[in-house]
């Protein structure tokens, strides 16, 4: 079902009881006995009201999916990065007008032009790091996790040089918006020479530690991986099949951050308050990228306008505005839908190649009485 009816249904009213039994019914579809599943949880006036976790994290050990299973959240990697970038700019070691030659020197003489907002909107015109480093991601570049290992497995280092080594822009930087987790892989390289630190420890002391979000870590080139991941799985000729492990899994930036729903609510509460940064600040994440001559850059998400902020797509419904974001890596696919004018939220984690994560997120927030 598209945003637009998301509004759209009278269910205001309806008992807590009904409720949870319609969103019983909503996931009803995606259990399946001995396969990978899913935990989500929707978060409504600072309570979680509604919970379920059901499935395999692991097929041949038969562990459990629990509420604190740690999940790859691949692209919503990204609102964490830009947290950091936010953070880096409150303590004066970065401007948002910064350009990219300041912490990138060896790029061209095109990134006198690139600004970090540039990069947090998507509108800087870098190229597709995927495209120049892996070229058409085949059947076999994901794999078992229990298997060999690639002989080459990519870092964010090398991620950088060779977008440094790229002579021209896909485009002039402001002039239109293009999904880009090249400019993401940047910022997280920039919130480490900005602040001296790894981005896998920056986030920790600075994000993770205060919310007290401690199932949740960056995966990085030292592969230390969560004690409780949920193993990544896709459905082939009727049989399920481990694709945990790729040559990619540890660059960060634009992914790596592993979850749990759990923490996942520590995180949508923080960004009610100024426990991060200021609320001068955070209106940043959530306001629109425009053009050099001032107008908003659209984009189109789950079917319907939307913009970029820092780390969120940005659309409303009704006047209020509705901030999501989703993730898409191997069998991981997630998604949190936030509509903070209505204190609801829902987090939708799986790990079975499931494609309707965002249209569970989105009838979340509908049947909760939108």
């Amino acid at each position: 079902m598209k945003l637009a009816a998301v509004f759209a249904i009278a269910v205001a009213g309806l008992p807590a009881q009904t409720i949870s039994s319609r969103l019983d019914a909503l996931v009803a579809p995606w259990r399946e006995a001995n396969a990978p599943g899913m935990a989500a949880i929707l978060i409504r006036d600072g309570r979680v009201t509604w919970q379920t976790a059901f499935g395999l994290a692991d097929l041949d050990t038969r562990r459990p999916i629990a509420l604190d299973t740690q999940f790859e959240l691949a692209s919503v990697t990204k609102q964490f990065t830009a947290m950091g970038i936010m953070i880096l700019a409150e303590e004066g070691k970065l401007k948002f007008d910064d350009t990219l030659d300041r912490y990138c020197p060896k790029f061209p003489a095109y990134a006198r032009t690139i600004h970090i907002r540039d990069l947090l909107h998507h509108v800087s015109g870098l190229p597709d790091y995927e495209e120049l480093m892996v070229g058409k991601i085949g059947d076999n570049f994901f794999r078992s996790s229990k298997g060999p290992r690639a002989a080459h497995e990519f870092t964010s280092a090398e991620v950088l040089k060779t977008l440094s080594r790229q002579p021209r822009l896909r485009f002039a930087p402001r002039s239109q918006f293009e999904y880009s987790n090249s400019g993401y892989e940047v910022l997280g390289q920039i919130i480490e020479r900005a602040s001296g630190k790894r981005y896998a420890g920056f986030l920790k002391e600075k994000i993770f530690d205060p919310l007290a979000m401690h199932d949740t870590l960056v995966l990085d080139e030292r592969k230390h991986s969560g004690s409780r991941l949920a193993l990544a799985y896709r459905k082939r000729n009727g049989k399920w099949e481990d694709i945990t492990y790729s040559p990619e899994n540890y660059e960060y930036g634009d992914g790596g951050v592993e979850s749990t729903a759990n923490d996942l609510v520590k995180w949508d509460q923080a960004l009610y308050t100024s426990k991060l940064v200021r609320p001068a600040t955070l209106s940043l994440a959530f306001t629109p990228a425009r053009t050099r001559d001032g107008k908003v850059i659209e984009t189109h998400f789950f079917g319907h306008p939307s913009s970029y902020g820092f780390g969120w797509f940005v659309g409303s419904e009704n006047g209020a505005a509705v901030l999501e974001h989703g993730g898409d890596w191997s069998g991981y696919r997630t998604h949190i839908v936030r509509v903070p004018s209505r204190h609801m939220t829902a987090v939708v984690l799986t790990n079975s190649s499931n494609d309707d994560v965002e249209q569970i997120a989105h009838r979340m927030i509908e049947i909760a009485g939108a």
